[in-house]
């Protein structure tokens, strides 16, 4: 954590509505602007939505305020959705649900009177029942669905009745069809995500309930316990083991999704506000997890805070530390909980890293199957993610204005409401930064007192997209209810102002933009008769930049490629790059369209490719590399292999090492499958194996390996044998081996199998498809290429010396290069120099700068040969 400096802002507000308290069901309040007829909102409806949801203006409930109650079937639309639209008409000066008035928000959830963390006598808690007069969350001022996401390693029973209404489900994602259907990225993500099974089934974890429960189990339902929140959307994601890759795994899912969210402006993706991480490591570093606490910066620049619990031990955090919740991020909000007395006995405490309390010490809640008491800072963390949720449903429009146009800097406002709002508490104020426990109640009342009391605010959300391909833009925003019409200005950064008033509706076409420009948008609302401020500057570059393709793709094309990519508008052609990962070769290819097919790459081999635009003008932007794999490795993944397993209980392969390829493996418990990645083996070359055992005592094993050269999915006992130790080896056996010519060219398997023998015995030795006594088995993928042959070899050779050259330098080409081109890349992939060459003959270099090249010579029949050269000094 951490900085306490509270972020000073001025900024606007307006009138106080009710939060998500109850509504009557299908009712709507209306209030017209002068002049207008009732039958306009019909029609406006009708048109806007599509269908005419039952709706009808039923009658006038004030007539100084032109006021109207209309109904609709929330069977046809939604509550939210209709209020969006309504609230859209130019006519309407303002409109509501028509909410139910209680005298005071008390739940009617059966175990209330057990929650002390939510309202108590003595006044230790987060007086939720205070901040419940205001808002119970739900929606922000704008409508938008909140969302906080649970991370848990096992699950949690969303089904379970006080959390099934509250459990966030992708409106973006068809259940069930095999398909991304929202482009996140994952499939078929209904109910969340699994990385563990890469599902969104979800499991039904205890802990995962109750973590649940304190965020947002329904409120007033009539049913068990209320969270801090009664109607926010719980996002639910599934890790299995805490690892760091598991953690960064999980956390790119709710990343992705509010990404996803401000890019489409809220028709994909999810408004998640927080995070809630209740496990951890400790003692754990930031110094040795950089990547772990480098994702709190990256969820919190989308706009999201995050809730880590600390250990559930007495220790000093600053001094021991502790994962995540030693973490430096200003976007990590680190939790310790207390008691019913304020008072923490059992978690973690330090004056820099842990940030506030939260009650956390026998809090009800729900548990999966039932209800009770748990405690830990497993529940402290998820009543502040509960508490961050509740803020963003203030009813203040101005301050989401704020948040949707800055989600990074919405994100720090509220994270400093909690702070500022805590409850001081003595035995506090030397044990984490705040000195006291959260109080949602203070941190929601000081949004509020922030707020601007002005109706008319500027337009927010503002984006800007090409219109195909073209030099035509379109702007669009968001605007309140309360806008009548628009002004829009733009101009070349730094340039005169262009003016477009009185704009009606969300965007505006703005037509022959400059290529390779930088712009600024400015926006304000004309509210009839008051004209709002103008919006924060919206920059943004038009196309027409030599840059490089961002989006490469690839189809499969047996036994070959085809790339496609995004069009580059300044581009007059591209030039592909493809480099052999497995044996370093790279190609190269000149292409004037969006594609390129390439045949005859060979099957099961990895590429990187790269697309370097050539332009007019420089291009300077460094390549984006897309890897992929030929097709054609079913041989190595196939299932058709024989299966083959041991015991590992006092034996196992340790290492495996063979031409490129090293694996410490350790136990493997009877049968390692390492067949994901593949090593190149080019026949009648002389290959080294060495072999080394792993035992928990000194055991004699015996090593022998295959390979299947012929693909047939059967390991020939005599034929495909490239090794067999003869007997038994208390330590690591080397051997050497080669390809005959007789094998099949492509991806294949091999087979490494290691049994007990006894003190140097020959008996029982182990076969490929049976590990006699105790041993292991492990299988690699191999590729198998041609021989070079003696030709070839002097094919390979372009001679360039001397290297490095201050200026000139001499080359010699490869037998049938005789009429070849010469061309010179810089390594960014720019084409400096080019000319015809013959057998042999001269470069000229020194009009180029110093550094390093790849110079290519490519003949007739489209063959090529490259080699890297250094430019320095005259």
């Amino acid at each position: 954590m951490k900085n306490l400096n509270l972020l000073i802002f001025c900024f606007f507000s307006t009138h106080l509505v009710f939060g998500q308290v109850a509504r009557e069901k299908g009712e709507l309040l209306v209030q017209f602007k002068s002049g207008c007829n009732t039958a306009e909102l019909t029609n406006y409806v009708k048109a806007e939505t599509g269908i005419l949801p039952e709706f009808k203006v039923v009658k006038i409930v004030s007539e100084p305020m032109r006021t109207w109650l209309c109904s609709f079937n929330e069977d046809q639309i939604s509550g939210e959705e209709i209020l969006r639209v309504v609230r859209r008409a130019h006519f309407i000066s303002a409109a509501q649900f028509n909410h139910r008035i209680e005298s005071r928000l008390i739940p009617n959830d059966p175990f209330f009177g057990q929650q002390w963390h939510h309202a108590n006598a003595s006044d230790i808690d987060i007086d939720s029942d205070l901040a419940w007069d205001v808002t119970t969350g739900g929606y922000t001022a704008t409508g938008d669905r909140i969302v906080v996401c649970v991370i848990e390693p096992s699950g949690s029973a969303w089904g379970q009745a006080d959390l099934q209404s509250t459990h966030w489900t992708n409106a973006g994602e068809i259940p069930s069809n095999g398909f991304d259907d929202d482009s996140n990225g994952y499939v078929d993500d209904v109910n969340g995500w699994n990385i563990t099974t890469t599902n969104d089934v979800i499991d039904a974890g205890s802990h995962g309930s109750s973590v649940s429960s304190m965020i947002g189990s329904s409120g007033n339902n009539a049913t068990g316990v209320t969270g801090v929140n009664w109607d926010v959307g719980i996002m639910q994601v599934e890790m299995g083991g805490v690892s760091e890759a598991s953690v960064i795994e999980a956390y790119t899912y709710p990343w992705i999704m509010r990404k996803l969210y401000q890019q489409t402006q809220g028709q994909k993706g999810a408004y998640v506000v927080a995070t809630n991480s209740s496990w951890g490591v400790d003692g754990g570093q930031p110094s040795d997890s950089p990547l772990w606490c480098a994702m709190y910066d990256s969820l919190g620049m989308a706009g999201i805070l995050s809730c880590g619990a600390t250990a559930n031990n007495n220790v000093n955090i600053d001094q021991v530390g502790d994962l995540p919740t030693s973490c430096p991020s200003e976007f990590l909000i680190a939790v310790t909980a207390t008691n019913n007395n304020d008072v923490r006995t059992f978690s973690g405490y330090g004056i820099q890293d842990i940030d506030l309390a939260a009650p956390g010490a026998s809090v009800y809640l729900a548990t999966g199957t039932g209800y009770g008491a748990v405690s830990g800072t497993s529940f402290a963390s998820p009543c502040v993610a509960g508490a961050i949720g509740l803020l963003y449903s203030a009813p203040c429009p101005s301050w989401m204005l704020i948040a949707q146009s800055n989600p990074a800097l919405g994100a720090q406002m509220i994270r400093d409401f909690i702070f500022q709002g805590v409850d001081t508490v003595a035995n506090l104020q030397t044990e984490c930064a705040t000195g006291g426990r959260l109080n949602v109640n203070n941190s929601l009342q000081l949004l509020i007192q922030s707020c601007d009391n002005s109706t008319c605010l500027a337009p927010f959300a503002v984006g800007v997209e090409q219109i195909n391909g073209s030099t035509n833009y379109n702007v669009h925003w968001n605007a309140l209810s309360s806008a009548a019409a628009v002004d829009l200005r733009y101009r070349l950064s730094n340039g005169n102002w262009v003016l477009v008033e009185n704009i009606v509706g969300g965007n505006l076409p703005l037509d022959s933009l400059e290529w390779c420009s930088n712009y600024e948008v400015q926006l304000r609302s004309r509210c009839n008769p008051d004209t709002s401020q103008w919006s924060s500057l919206y920059s943004f570059q038009t196309d027409g930049c030599c840059v490089n393709p961002v989006t490469i793709t690839m189809n499969d094309q047996n036994p070959g490629a085809s790339l496609h990519w995004n069009h580059v508008l300044a581009a007059n052609q591209y030039e592909v790059q493809l480099i052999n990962t497995l044996s370093g070769d790279t190609l190269f290819f000149p292409v004037i369209a969006d594609s390129l097919d390439v045949s005859d790459l060979g099957a099961c081999i990895p590429f990187q490719a790269s697309v370097i635009s050539q332009c007019v003008s420089e291009n300077t932007a460094p390549p984006v590399t897309f890897n992929f794999t030929t097709p054609g490795c079913s041989n190595c993944e196939s299932n058709g292999y024989c299966s083959v397993s041991g015991s590992t209980q006092y034996e196992w392969i340790q290492t495996v090492s063979f031409a490129t390829m090293t694996n410490d493996s350790g136990n493997d418990n009877g049968y390692g499958d390492f067949t994901n990645e593949t090593t190149l083996l080019v026949k009648e070359t002389p290959y080294t194996l060495t072999l080394t055992p792993g035992t928990s005592g000194t055991y004699a094993e015996y090593f022998k390996v295959w390979i299947d050269y012929n693909h047939d999915l059967i390991f020939d006992d005599v034929a495909e044998l490239i090794y067999d130790a003869g007997t038994g080896s208390y330590g690591p056996v080397t051997g050497n081996f080669s390809i005959p010519i007789s094998a099949n060219n492509g991806p294949t398997r091999l087979r490494v199998a290691m049994g007990y023998v006894g003190s140097f015995g020959t008996s029982n030795p182990p076969s490929a498809c049976n590990v006699a006594n105790g041993g292991e088995a492990e299988d690699y993928c191999v590729t198998i290429s041609g021989p070079v042959s003696v030709n070839e070899k002097e094919q390979s050779e372009l001679m360039l010396y001397p290297v490095p050259t201050a200026g000139w330098i001499y080359y010699q080409m490869p037998l049938g290069f005789e009429n070849a081109a010469i061309s010179i890349y810089r390594m960014d992939g720019r084409l400096v120099h080019t000319q015809a060459a013959r057998a042999q003959g001269e470069l000229d270099l020194s009009h180029l700068a110093d550094g390093v090249y790849t110079v290519l010579a490519r003949n007739s029949t489209g063959k090529q040969h490259s080699r890297i050269i250094v430019k320095q000094g005259n």
